[in-house]
């Protein structure tokens, strides 16, 4: 056990000794506005992938794009949209 405690002790110093690299810079450093909206268009195709591989559909409904089950389930979520839209311009 000792000499395992020994051996931690020693690579932490090494650790701590180490000068930071480029990358751990590049890592830190803030991303730009650019960068952000491109993650997160990314995030939303993934999404959307991810869900029509588990079976769901895209519906068009009145110029509303819903993704779904079936044509029923987008009809609700298509009524659910405009009315949150007449709620938010009210």
């Amino acid at each position: 056990m000792k000499k395992l405690h020994s051996l931690m002790m020693m690579y932490a110093a090494m650790g701590a000794m180490m000068p930071f690299s480029e990358h751990y810079k590049e890592a830190q450093r803030q991303l730009t506005p650019q960068e952000l909206e491109q993650i997160e268009r990314l995030r939303e195709e993934k999404a959307l992938e991810r869900k029509l591989k588990q079976g769901l559909k895209k519906w068009d409904i009145n110029g509303i794009c819903v993704i779904a089950l079936n044509r029923k389930n987008a009809e609700r979520k298509a009524e659910k949209i405009v009315a949150l839209l007449k709620e938010s311009c009210a």
